[in-house]
C-alpha cells in the first residue's frame, strides 16, 4: 500500500509530457509531405520546377528537425514517458532519418549537375510515398494499443512495400549498367538508388521500433 501511494505520489509530482504521440504524428506526417513533394520531383524535367520543389523539401526537413529536437530534448526534462526512453529515441530518430534522406536525393542530383530520374527512381518515389502513408497510419495508431493488431499489419504491410522497393532498385541498376556506359552518369545513378533504398529503409527501422513497442504491451 505504501509504495503504490508512494508511485502515485511520484507521478503527481514529477515533470512528464503527454505531446510524444502529438510530436511523433508531425513527424510521420513530414514524412508523407516530404515524400509527395520528392515524388514530384523526380517527375518533373525543368530545373526550375526541380528547385522550386528542392526548396519546400528543404522546408519540410528543417520542420522535421524541429521535432525531433523537441522530443529528444524532453527526454532530459521529463520523469513520465509514454514507453521506454530508448524507444522514443530510436522512433524519432528514424522518423527523421526518412526525412533526411528524402532530402538527401535532391542534394545528391545536384551536386552531379543533373535532374532527370530515371523511370524506377520515379517509381521508387512513388514507393517510397506509400510506405511513408503506412508509417503515419501506424504512428497515429500509437496512442492507443487496442487495436494493437491493426498495428502490426499495419508494420507487415510497410516491409512488404521495402521489399518492392528492393525489386524495382534491383531492376534499375540491371538496366543501368546495362545500357550506361559514362561513368559520372553510373556513380550518380547508384548512389541516387542507394539513397532511395535507405529512405524506404528508414520507413521499415519505424515499423520495427513500433513492432517491438506494441509487442511489449499486448
Amino acid at each position: 500500500m505504501a509504495n503504490a501511494t508512494f508511485g502515485r505520489l511520484m507521478a503527481a509530482i514529477s515533470p512528464r509530457s503527454d505531446n510524444y504521440f502529438e510530436l511523433f504524428n508531425n513527424l510521420a506526417d513530414c514524412a508523407v509531405r516530404g515524400s509527395k513533394v520528392l515524388a514530384s520531383m523526380t517527375a518533373v524535367r525543368d530545373a526550375d520546377r526541380f528547385d522550386e520543389h528542392f526548396a519546400e523539401l528543404r522546408k519540410i526537413e528543417s520542420e522535421a528537425d524541429e521535432y525531433t529536437k523537441e522530443i529528444l530534448l524532453s527526454l532530459h526534462k521529463t520523469f513520465i514517458t509514454p514507453f521506454d526512453r530508448r524507444e522514443i529515441r530510436e522512433l524519432a530518430m528514424a522518423l527523421d532519418d526518412i526525412i533526411d534522406y528524402m532530402e538527401d536525393i535532391p542534394q545528391s542530383a545536384k551536386i552531379y549537375g543533373h535532374t532527370n530520374f530515371t523511370p524506377e527512381m520515379v517509381a521508387l518515389g512513388q514507393i517510397l510515398l506509400r510506405a511513408s502513408e503506412k508509417v503515419r497510419d501506424a504512428v497515429n495508431m500509437l496512442s492507443d494499443m487496442k487495436d494493437a493488431g491493426r498495428i502490426l499489419r499495419t508494420c507487415e504491410e510497410i516491409s512488404a512495400i521495402e521489399g518492392e522497393a528492393d525489386h524495382v532498385m534491383r531492376a534499375g541498376m540491371h538496366r543501368l549498367f546495362e545500357e550506361e556506359s559514362d561513368a559520372r552518369t553510373l556513380i550518380r545513378s547508384k548512389e541516387l538508388y542507394d539513397i532511395f533504398e535507405e529512405a524506404v529503409d528508414s520507413c521499415e527501422d519505424v515499423a520495427d521500433v513500433i513492432h517491438g513497442v506494441v509487442l511489449e504491451r499486448i
